[in-house]
């Protein structure tokens, strides 16, 4: 069962045209390059300036890298990305700072969950805010009732309140697709998603939570009166 959740158009992308292109190039011909990211036993080529100039703090991370020289000449500076385990997710990190390649349209669309929330894990660690929106919007994109409780605690992993609450919208919206999820025994082990959605049921049945408690704590002041008479 699928569910249909349309956000709003992604931002521009801050890299597109200019002197990127040229730097883009450089990086693919593996030209200039001073830097290696490393990722298990993969490792990817890109300029040390590129890289600083996506956040603050990344600038800050390749700064600390210690200068390595060799024979008075100076050799590539080694960043180990020990945060994640997926090439494919530095790979997207890369191509979300220099940019896709002219007219190969490039859409991001990362092969599992576990690779989007290694691209989060980066993005997150390098504060890299155009490149964790790409991953947030992915986790709204071809939403189902197979995939939704797994984009849910996602969300709730890595703090994504806007797009966690756009799809507790959708579901409680979808009484077939709750229904199903309800079923899910994977879902007791998401509290926190469970009690949110048991929260907004009650609503839709007229049930307020919060004129409840106020009516009970009027009823223990009266008994508690009755006591004291």
């Amino acid at each position: 069962m699928e569910l249909h959740l349309e956000l709003g158009p992604m931002p521009a992308d801050p890299h597109a045209g200019g002197i990127i292109d040229g730097l883009r190039n450089l990086r693919e011909n593996q030209a200039l390059c001073d830097l290696v990211l490393e990722v298990g036993e993969q490792r990817f080529l890109a300029h040390k300036a590129v890289l600083a100039s996506a956040s603050p703090r990344l600038c800050e991370c390749l700064l600390s890298l210690p200068s390595v020289s060799k024979d008075g000449m100076e050799q590539k500076s080694v960043l180990k990305l020990t945060e994640v385990s997926s090439p494919e997710a530095v790979q997207m990190m890369l191509t979300c700072i220099y940019g896709p390649s002219a007219g190969d349209g490039f859409e991001y669309n990362p092969s599992s969950g576990e690779i989007n929330r290694d691209v989060l894990r980066l993005a997150q660690h390098f504060q890299i805010q155009h490149l964790q929106d790409q991953a947030a919007r992915w986790l709204a994109k071809g939403l189902s009732t197979a995939n939704v409780l797994e984009r849910l605690v996602a969300c709730e992993e890595f703090g994504l309140v806007d797009v966690r609450e756009k799809i507790l919208e959708q579901l409680t919206a979808n009484p077939d697709a709750l229904f199903v999820l309800a079923k899910d025994p994977a879902v007791l082990k998401v509290p926190a998603v469970l009690q949110d959605l048991l929260v907004r049921v009650l609503n839709l049945l007229g049930c307020d939570p919060s004129t409840q408690r106020s009516g009970q704590s009027k009823a223990q002041g009266k008994q508690a009166k009755k006591a004291g008479a």
